[in-house]
């Protein structure tokens, strides 16, 4: 256990960094905050980072500059427990692992953080921003006991949508690079890579020179995101030309919207600018008319001017004070605070 954990100044919160999970990879550490005084039983919020599955943060300058301040200050206002936990990278993994990561700590959360707090839990919540509302749902599309409710924030949420398949544009508005010596520095995960496998990126002062940004960047523009995540060469351009039939079972796990059970699934809130110009907000509409279809409690919000990151760019901010509304599009983001404190 660690006392590192970086957001401080919150009247009456500790804050903690422990390894909830040892691998042959290396310790994996989540950060959990928490009022040293409760009364009763705990509510927790767990929130997986994004970073489009292979960097820490997106465009940030280290592990914590991109941090959901807005959701860490809900919490401390209602005496809520917020979890952060890392999970393996891409390339030198598969989106298998950083998925297993995910499950594990939600279930380190149920089984081992009552008794390292020393108080009850009784309310397991899971949000995530990008990639990491992308692991959000795969986590709650895995687990049997589900969590309370889900919290998906511009989230990465159908690989096999087009965007994700088929060559395309640089995000963010970025023009356009060559790719090739890019994937040859940066080869997808295969059988027998001994390359160190990563769980955090600390980012260097200029992000868009960064070579993880540049493979981000990569995979977008020449559709293969699948194929990174899977460790299969082409199950891109089959998921593009044969449709979702082209996914072998051994890998259905990784596509939730397509596979999963989603009836089981606990209410959710949807909240994706319909600017953003790194995840389309299609994905967030298409997760809304399949969770709604399966019967799911779905809560939507679709602000016109919310890019990509726009709740973490604000800064260390609480949206339900008089300044928090200084940050773009703070009403939506009170929703989705009122949502979880339903």
């Amino acid at each position: 256990m660690m006392n590192s954990f970086p957001p401080t100044g919150i009247d009456g919160y500790v804050s903690k960094t422990f390894i909830f999970k040892s691998t042959k990879d290396g310790d994996i550490h989540v950060d959990v905050a928490y009022p040293e005084v409760t009364d009763g039983t705990s509510t927790v919020l767990i929130h997986y980072h994004g970073g489009f599955l292979v960097r820490t943060k997106p465009v940030v300058g280290d592990r914590y500059s991109f941090f959901p301040y807005w959701l860490l200050h809900a919490c401390a206002s209602r005496n809520w427990i917020f979890v952060t936990p890392d999970y393996r990278l891409l390339p030198e993994t598969t989106a298998h692992y950083s998925l297993q990561d995910a499950v594990d700590a939600y279930s380190w959360v149920l089984q081992s953080l009552p008794q390292l707090l020393g108080r009850t839990i009784n309310s397991v919540m899971l949000a995530g921003s990008s990639a990491g509302a992308y692991l959000a749902l795969a986590t709650a599309a895995t687990v049997d006991r589900q969590p309370s409710a889900l919290l998906l924030i511009y989230g990465m949420l159908d690989l096999t949508f087009h965007r994700y398949t088929y060559p395309g544009t640089n995000i963010f508005n970025r023009p356009m690079i060559e790719t090739s010596p890019i994937l040859g520095s940066w080869p997808k995960w295969g059988a027998g890579d001994d390359r160190q496998v990563l769980s955090a990126y600390p980012l260097p002062e200029n992000p868009t020179g960064d070579p993880r940004f540049a493979l981000v960047a990569a995979l977008h523009i020449d559709g293969l995101f699948p194929d990174y995540m899977t460790g299969t060469t082409r199950i891109g351009r089959m998921i593009a030309e044969e449709g979702n039939d082209a996914i072998p079972q051994h890998h259905q796990s990784l596509f939730p919207l397509a596979f999963g059970n989603l009836e089981k699934l606990p209410r959710t809130m949807l909240l994706h600018g319909k600017n953003d110009s790194a995840v389309p907000v299609e994905l967030s509409v298409r997760a809304m008319d399949k969770l709604r279809a399966a019967g799911v409690d779905v809560c939507a919000e679709f602000p016109e001017d919310a890019e990509h990151g726009f709740d973490a760019r604000a800064g260390n901010v609480n949206i339900e004070t008089l300044s928090g509304e200084d940050v773009a599009a703070f009403q939506s983001l009170r929703k989705a605070v009122n949502f979880l404190a339903r």
